[in-house]
This record gives C-alpha cells, sequence and structure tokens, in this order.
C-alpha cells in the first residue's frame, strides 16, 4: 500500500478569502529535524547513510571498495564545525559526540554537557589535547568544514532524501581550499562543475583528492542552483540553527497602553532619564572592541587549527550530523573578551 500523500480527486481550489494569505505550511514542521543521508567513509572505504541504514559503497565490476566518488557540491557551509569525544572516536560506532559545534565558536544549543562556553577557550580545542597512536599531538576536538553534495549521475537523488552531507576532514581543508582556488583562477564556481574525491594513495589515513571532472551542462546547472536555494540544504549544512537560538531569545516586549484601560495622566508617568551622549558613545566603543576582538580570537583558532592539524590523521567522525539543535541559546564571548580586551 502507498503511503503517498495526495489530495483527492476534484479537491478545489482555495477560498478567495485567503488570497492575501501566506501560502506556507512551515508552522506545522518547526521542530521536526529533516532526514538527509550523509556520505561518509571509514578508513578508505566509501559509504552511504541513510534512514539508519549503512552501506558501503563497491565497485560495479564487484571488485572490492570504490575508491572515488563523482559529485557536485552544491554548497559549502562557511565555519568550520568542531566535535568531541571524550574516550576518542572508535571506528565503526554511531553514538553521538559529547560535544559539538557547528559554527566553530560556541558549542549548539543541544549539547547536554557543554565543556567549555566557546570553543576559543576550550581545553579540548587546544594543540596537545591529544596524541595519536603515532605520537603526534593534535587536538581532542576535530575540525571539520561540512558541504552538501549530490551525484552527478543523479541531481535529484530522491533515493537518498535529495542533498547529502560529505564532511571535509581537518588534513583535507587546506586541499578544499586549493582546490576552490584552482576553479577560480579558470573562474568556475565550484558548483558549476562535476567533481572527483579520491583519497590519496600516499597517505595511510583517509586524506581527500579533490578533482574537477567537467562543466555542468545548462540542465543540470538549474537543478543546482535551485538547490542552493532549497531549505533541505541549509539543514545539511546546518545554517538554521543560529535562527533557531535567535527565536528562543527574544529581546524583551515592550508593554503597549491596552486600548482596555485608561492612559495615566501625563504628569503622572515618570520622566524618562536624560541620555548622556559621552556615555553613549563611550559604550558603543566598548561593544565595538569586543566584536572585533571576538572575531579576532575565532579567526587565530581556526587558522591556528588549520595550520596544526595538517598531518591529522583521524577522519571526522559523522556520528552526529542528523542532530538538529533547538531551543537554547549559546554561551556568552564575555570571559572570552575580557581576555583578548
Amino acid at each position: 500500500m502507498s503511503t503517498e500523500l495526495t489530495l483527492p480527486a476534484g479537491f478545489g481550489a482555495v477560498s478567495s478569502v485567503f488570497g492575501s494569505q501566506p501560502k506556507t505550511n512551515d508552522e506545522l514542521g518547526a521542530g521536526v529535524a529533516s532526514s538527509y543521508g550523509i556520505m561518509g567513509y571509514k578508513g578508505k572505504v566509501w559509504s552511504t547513510r541513510f534512514g539508519g541504514v549503512e552501506t558501503p559503497l563497491m565497485r560495479e565490476d564487484g571488485d572490492g571498495a570504490r575508491g572515488s566518488i563523482e559529485v557536485i557540491i552544491v554548497k559549502a557551509a562557511a565555519p568550520i564545525s568542531k566535535i568531541f569525544y571524550k574516550g576518542g572516536y572508535v571506528d565503526g560506532s554511531s553514538a553521538a559526540p559529547d560535544c559539538w559545534s557547528a559554527n566553530g565558536i560556541t558549542p549548539d544549543g543541544s549539547v547536554q554537557n557543554k565543556v567549555h562556553a566557546t570553543c576559543a577557550d576550550c581545553p579540548m580545542n587546544a594543540w596537545g589535547s591529544r596524541v595519536t597512536e603515532a605520537g603526534k599531538q593534535g587536538k581532542a576536538c576535530a575540525d571539520s568544514r561540512r558541504i552538501a553534495v549530490v551525484p552527478v549521475a543523479d541531481i535529484d537523488n530522491e533515493l537518498f532524501g535529495g542533498p547529502m552531507l560529505l564532511r571535509i576532514p581537518a588534513a583535507s581543508l587546506k586541499d578544499l581550499k586549493a582546490y576552490g582556488d584552482l576553479l577560480n583562477s579558470y573562474q568556475y564556481p565550484y558548483y558549476a562543475c562535476a567533481t572527483r574525491i579520491s583519497f590519496d594513495p600516499k597517505e595511510a589515513y583517509p586524506k581527500f583528492v579533490f578533482q574537477a571532472m567537467r562543466p555542468l551542462t545548462d540542465d543540470e546547472a538549474r537543478k543546482v542552483l535551485a538547490l542552493r536555494d532549497d531549505k533541505r540544504v541549509a539543514t545539511v549544512l546546518n545554517e538554521t540553527s543560529d535562527q533557531r537560538v535567535a527565536a528562543a531569545t527574544p529581546a524583551a516586549a515592550q508593554v503597549a497602553s491596552s486600548p482596555f484601560e485608561q492612559d495615566e495622566p501625563a504628569a503622572a508617568k515618570s520622566a524618562a532619564p536624560a541620555v548622556d551622549p559621552e556615555a553613549e558613545a563611550k559604550k558603543a566603543a566598548v561593544a565595538e572592541r569586543k566584536r572585533k576582538a571576538a572575531e579576532a580570537a575565532a579567526e587565530a583558532a581556526r587558522l591556528a587549527a588549520l595550520a596544526a592539524e595538517e598531518d591529522d590523521d583521524e577522519a571526522i567522525i559523522d556520528a552526529a550530523d542528523a542532530v538538529t539543535p533547538e531551543g537554547k541559546a549559546p554561551a556568552s564571548f564575555d570571559e572570552m573578551l575580557d581576555k583578548a580586551l
């Protein structure tokens, strides 16, 4: 029996009374996470994960695992995300991490036990907080970049819910940037090309190699441009998390006079305190310095992580990729900013 939702035949048109009303039902799905597929890897074996089922990608001739995937990079998240496991990640485990951040600045609102209020000052984000099996120092909290991809051969990708998540591990972030710079030199947007992603055979750990295959056709380009504005891509990249946090912490509402109550006489109302222009200017200057210090601290931490983890041999884990934070605002930056200032 089909579970596809349809309207009865001859359902009729919407009443003209609703003509000026927004024709969207987004509020019915508010707070409900959408499901999306994950393009992952273990060691140097690619796999897909969707609906709780993980499937290794094998060669069409059956002779072992596929060495590469051919995709279109639809969109990439701007911030560096972070994932932390207290006992370290166990290969093959699907357990959620202990702490994670989609924006690389503060832990996500859904994290129950935050290690620190900010990522920049977190001890698990510090260099030397982890030592690899090879004896190299690294960070216990791993960096990655979220990108949304679709197969070149099937842009709609309905079998896996459309756009899929692929996390670029810390050791491959510079390679991703170099690939983008190469395409820029030829004036190609990264989403205008088919891309082959394989593993570097010279490295024991899964380090990515990016290779441009061909430009997209006009029909493919139209689909990709539509996907870049698709809500599913925003979900994959966690772009809506900041909006959810903002919605959860509205500014204090101003109390307006009720039309059902008599206003106080003007003489009885307390006069508003006089505004000191010089004091307000000082407050604005302090706020601006804090803002710049926050940006500088976050950028310094990001650059240090990228430089330090070029040789990191740990893959980024996808176990909590489908977690969608809700409800709680991120912690304050005051402590970090006081130090920076």
